[in-house]
């Protein structure tokens, strides 16, 4: 009986801890989801989301008048981009805010990378609505279709160092696709608008590489963008010589032509592209193990 009522006790004590781990495992999720929540509101309280309304303000017609980096409203990115904003330009500014906003959340989503929601710069992303999260998924549709990396070349433009991985890999096809898409879209930009606004961006483009701007963070000022450019492609090579595809996603990062607490949702791709090339490179070990 002694043995019975001690066994009793004992299984007894070991479900209170198991219970305890459990709670522990809850409330400790509970609090990272709240916490998550307070961390958002504040942001969206306090943040401006002067990128969209940069994006919501634009003329298709002169998408570049008075545009200066860093600039008020300044619009940075090519005709083709402004041409397709135009219809959207006549909704009400918070319509389009939230709709953009919900645009970004849904090619998380897609993408299968929600989760990244809890990294840096991703909130902070959504809430000033810039378009680094859409880079982040336009990385990793580009192994796919390459043909994505348009998205890049038109908007940033400095983050393209990423095709590196495919030049340096040979796969001229892709880098063939890149500059096809590339292209058509230019040619359909200029029918519908012009030539002038394509040199007004590229003056726009040499304009600011000849005064550009970096700005303090946490008493921090991220190098000049001369300096990071050759470690991006220094690390997309060694990331393509060595079948490291996460280490794309983390280039273009290094190349964003200035460092901003938003421009960390480029590295949203990092988890998704890590996971796969741990998965890629394991199989050619269960095969090598299965052989001996």
């Amino acid at each position: 009986m002694l043995n019975a009522g001690t066994s009793a006790i004992e299984q007894a004590r070991l479900a209170i801890i198991r219970a305890g781990r459990h709670w522990r495992l809850i409330l400790t999720v509970a609090g990272g989801i709240a916490l998550l929540l307070v961390v958002t509101g504040v942001l969206a309280y306090n943040l401006q989301p002067r990128d969209s309304h940069a994006y919501w303000s634009v003329n298709p017609a002169d998408p570049y008048r008075h545009a200066r980096l860093g600039g008020e409203d300044a619009f940075l990115y090519a005709p083709a981009v402004a041409q397709l904003l135009g219809p959207f330009t006549h909704l009400p500014f918070g319509v389009f805010r939230i709709g953009y906003g919900l645009v970004e959340v849904a090619a998380l989503a897609v993408s299968g990378i929600g989760y990244t929601v809890l990294m840096p710069g991703v909130i902070e992303d959504i809430v000033r609505g810039n378009i680094h999260i859409l880079l982040a998924v336009a990385i990793l549709a580009g192994f796919r279709f390459p043909g994505a990396w348009a998205a890049i070349l038109l908007t940033k433009v400095t983050p393209g160092i990423g095709l590196v991985w495919f030049a340096i890999r040979r796969e001229w096809r892709a880098l063939a696709q890149v500059a096809l898409v590339t292209l058509l879209i230019i040619a359909v930009s200029v029918v519908l608008g012009g030539v002038r606004p394509w040199q007004d961006w590229l003056g726009l483009l040499t304009r600011s590489a000849e005064a550009p701007q970096t700005y303090r963070y946490l008493g921090l000022t991220p190098p000049a963008l001369v300096v990071r450019l050759p470690v991006a492609a220094a690390v997309v090579a060694w990331g393509a010589w060595s079948d490291r595809r996460w280490t794309v996603p983390v280039a273009a990062f290094l190349a964003l032509p200035v460092i901003w607490p938003s421009g960390f949702a480029v590295l949203a791709a990092v988890p998704a592209l890590w996971l796969a090339d741990r998965r890629r490179m394991a199989v050619p070990a269960s095969a090598a193990a299965a052989a001996a």
